[in-house]
């Protein structure tokens, strides 16, 4: 009769359900990677009559639960100074609209712009808080 080595037996199953975890960890943060990187975010802003009037839109997450938390978009002179920021909550909706009024100067185009917004993820068992960069177009 043969005598089981049963050390040996652990070991060998320990090490099969830890390569089984991490092949599969692999493949789920690929695919949740995959998913998080079609999503935008799009700012359309109009100048008129001396304000900013401005339309956020939060899309493109196949499969996975959003939540909108909030938007920063934020106006900078060639030196890198803040000229106007605008932010404000999203409240979970994918959509949100802004007025506000325009710095002096804003005619001359001597600025650019940059935005961002902070949205809660969930997919599967994952949640992440994260920030999409607000790709701005202008009309």
């Amino acid at each position: 009769m043969k005598r089981v080595n049963l050390p040996k037996i652990v070991f060998w199953i320990a090490l099969t359900l830890v390569v089984m975890n991490y092949t599969a960890g692999v493949f789920v943060y690929r695919n949740y990677a995959r998913k998080l990187s079609s999503a935008k975010a799009l700012c359309t802003i109009r100048f008129e009559d001396g304000s900013i009037f401005g339309k956020i839109v939060v899309e493109g997450f196949e499969g996975l639960k959003i939540h909108p938390v909030d938007y920063q978009i934020y106006f900078y002179d060639r030196r890198g100074n803040v000229l106007k920021m605008v932010s404000s909550s999203m409240f979970n909706r994918p959509e949100a609209e802004f007025v506000t009024s325009a710095w002096t100067g804003y005619e001359q185009k001597d600025w650019h712009t940059e935005g961002y917004s902070n949205v809660s993820v969930e997919w599967l068992w994952l949640k992440i808080n994260l920030y999409i960069p607000l790709e701005v177009r202008f009309e």
